[in-house]
């Protein structure tokens, strides 16, 4: 739940605050939704006026009250003027405005008061640093140049924290200003003392000039110079900071063609068959009237703010007579979708796990690959209406309703199938009773394949509930919810199949373990030869990783004679090795590489393999030039590579009339050139696959 006692938006009219409250609906229960009184703006200053008013603040009960501007016609970003700016959808498919309220809960604020922001900017820094505890009014600034200056207020200080002038948008010409951020803290005694003032004014502006006139004491917080903003103040600065590849879609029901730098939103099912547009033209579908659309298209570089565009479409008009009913049903089924490939180790692997690579550095070669055509691992995440979190899972048939933190909080059995989820909203800041989540898993594979099933899919789910794919971030959280679900492991399985291709992942000693990631060259040779000469078959034994890497780290910790630390650098140079080989088209030395990397798993830990193994291999020998088992070993996944294609069809055919249980098969595989995919589409129903994708992968 919230840290303030009362939320508050505004916004300009009725008829906006009912958008406002259609979008909230069965998400917060204690944001009220305030508009300017008589349909006519009065500014952010009598805005929040007419607030404390509503509330009937006093400073004996007003309790700690966030009031969060959002009045404006969002006119330079047409695509979100029906919805607002603070509505405009993150990364993660939260609204801005959702985000604003989790950046000030981090403040450290008396337990009265009236927080003031801004809808449509998150600002972004050391929150923890900020001192609201003067008396009095307590803006927010941070040292910036004379051109920022020049666009915002900035504070003049004084003695200590209290400020002695404020100045809007001066016109200096260079030097270092105090520059406002919009954050501006009122103590319980001057806004209780507020609710007399006139409803008209902006706090910004008129606000300043009474406070400096002893209205109440006027201080200035410095939040230093590693302040940022996020802020959309124009359709390309949209398309800048939330678009991917060009093009930012979002409540899309059709099929797209489109050239480049587009917005497309809320366009509805049945309104088009196919929508094309070329570079620079964007589109959105306003719904109004009852069952009218006015269909908007405009260019990326339009300002319906000066150039009489908001006049030409009667933008004014129709923004008072939307119908938030179909507008709602657009937006509010939105979800994350995460699929990523598999990995098959070719050489290293275990040199890529605490305390090995802390001690020694890791050098690991593997290669992301797709299954019978397709990624195998997909995690989807979508809003709940409540405030539960639903987990299921489509490959074991299983599903689970969370309704409190006690059971969120259970998540460190490893035997629990819903611990993977549990650990991954717990890295990633999840707080129950904020948002209600249904989170779909699905790992298209054996369990315990020895592909980095579990890992990858950690990492899918991470980045899911994110909403972002960036490869560093996913590595370190990933080997957090391991370490929180004490499944132990390093960092190769991740890394592996959020990165495209082959790759050599290497690792200096020390802590935190920074991942260096260098692509295969020659992957087309690599590709056709795993084509014509790989193969990758399930032996149908299944098998826990954590029980063979106990026994691994077991003997690494005691080292006999060395021998240990020699086998950790023969993994890390056939890592090497397998890299090498690939860049010289060298098919010999590859499978030498892999060859040696089989070995030395089995030196390390004899459990690697069992007699049920070593009989596919002795059937495979004759016609292969590499065997190894991916992963940890002791089961799941056989690698091979074949002498020749007819060598290859041999072994398929020894193993097929030799099989060593009933669940085991060989699967087409092949080399994945996209990594981890993360695509937004907030009309999909969960378990279904969208018409139009928003796609950002890892390259």
């Amino acid at each position: 739940m919230s840290s303030f006692d009362r939320i508050v938006i505004t916004a300009a009219n009725k008829a906006q605050a009912r958008g406002y409250r259609a979008q909230l609906a069965g998400l917060w229960k204690n944001v009220t939704v305030v508009p300017d009184p008589g349909e006519r703006r009065v500014g952010s200053l009598g805005a929040t006026v007419n607030v404390l008013r509503k509330l009937k603040y006093s400073a004996a009960s007003g309790g700690l009250v966030l009031v969060c501007h959002s009045g404006g016609d969002s006119r330079r970003t047409p695509s979100f003027a029906a919805i607002g700016k603070a509505f405009i959808p993150m990364r993660d498919n939260r609204p801005l405005f959702e985000h604003i309220v989790e950046a000030m809960e981090k403040l450290t604020l008396p337990k009265a008061g009236v927080l003031v922001v801004s809808g449509d900017v998150l600002p972004i820094f050391d929150y923890g640093s900020a001192d609201f505890s003067q008396p009095g009014v307590t803006g927010v600034a941070y040292p910036g140049p004379a051109a920022e200056a020049r666009r915002h207020g900035v504070y003049i200080a004084g003695k200590g924290s209290r400020v002695k002038g404020f100045l809007q948008k001066p016109q200096v010409e260079d030097g270092e200003y105090l520059i406002d951020t919009g954050i501006m803290f009122i103590d319980a005694k001057t806004a209780g003392k507020m609710v007399t003032l006139p409803i008209e004014g902006d706090i910004y502006s008129e606000f300043p000039k009474m406070l400096l006139e002893g209205f109440a004491p006027f201080n200035v917080c410095n939040a230093g110079r590693g302040l940022d903003f996020f802020h959309v103040g124009s359709s390309r600065e949209l398309l800048e900071k939330l678009g991917d590849c060009g093009k930012y879609v979002r409540n899309v029901h059709c099929e797209l063609d489109l050239a480049g730098e587009n917005i497309v939103t809320n366009v509805p099912k049945g309104m088009f068959k196919r929508l094309s547009l070329a570079r620079g033209e964007c589109f959105t579908a306003i719904p109004y009237d009852g069952n009218k659309y006015l269909k908007l298209k405009y260019n990326i570089d339009d300002n319906f703010k000066t150039d009489g565009l908001w006049e030409k479409y009667d933008l004014g008009s129709i923004m008072k007579r939307v119908d938030h009913t179909r507008l709602v049903s657009l937006i509010k089924s939105r979800a994350v979708k995460v699929v990523a490939p598999a990995r098959i180790d070719l050489a290293g692997g275990w040199s890529d796990t605490p305390p090995i690579c802390i001690e020694r550095g890791g050098a690991v070669a593997n290669i992301a690959v797709t299954l019978e055509g397709v990624k195998p691992i997909c995690v989807m995440v979508k809003d709940r209406r409540d405030r539960y979190v639903k987990i299921v899972s489509k490959d074991l048939g299983k599903r689970a309703l969370i309704k409190d933190q006690v059971t969120l909080d259970a998540r460190r059995d490893p035997s629990d199938w819903c611990a993977l989820v549990k650990n991954a909203l717990f890295v990633t800041g999840f707080k129950f009773g904020r948002r209600g989540l249904d989170i779909e898993i699905s790992a298209d594979l054996p369990k315990g394949s020895g592909l980095g099933t579990s890992s990858i899919l950690g990492a899918a789910t991470i980045a899911a509930l994110l909403g972002r794919v960036d490869a560093d971030e996913l590595g370190e959280l990933t080997l957090r919810l391991e370490q929180e679900m004490s499944t132990g492991g390093g960092w190769q399985d991740q890394f592996g199949g959020m990165l495209p291709g082959g790759k050599l992942l290497e690792s200096e000693p020390g802590t935190p373990q920074k991942i260096k990631s260098t692509r295969f060259s020659n992957e087309q040779w690599l590709s056709k030869l795993l084509k014509e000469r790989g193969l990758l078959y399930f032996t149908g034994q299944k098998r826990m990783a954590r029980n063979i890497l106990r026994k691994v780290l077991s003997f690494y910790a005691e080292n006999p004679h060395g021998f240990a630390h020699i086998l950790v650098d023969s993994l890390k140079a056939d890592a090497k090795k397998c890299f090498d080989s690939v860049s010289r088209c060298d098919a010999k030395g590859l499978c030498e590489a892999v060859s040696g990397y089989w070995r030395d798993k089995k030196l390390l830990d004899p459990g690697s393999t069992n007699e049920r193994i070593e009989e596919l291999v002795a059937l495979a020998q004759p016609y292969s030039d590499a065997i190894t088992l991916t992963g940890a070993a002791g089961g799941g996944f056989m690698f091979i590579i074949a002498k020749s294609r007819n060598d290859a069809a041999k072994i398929k055919k020894l193993f097929t009339t030799h099989a060593p249980s009933g669940a085991a098969k060989f699967y087409s595989f092949a080399l994945d050139t996209t990594g981890i995919e993360l695509s937004t589409d907030h009309w999909v129903t969960m378990g279904s696959d969208p018409i139009v994708t928003h796609k950002n992968h890892i390259s």
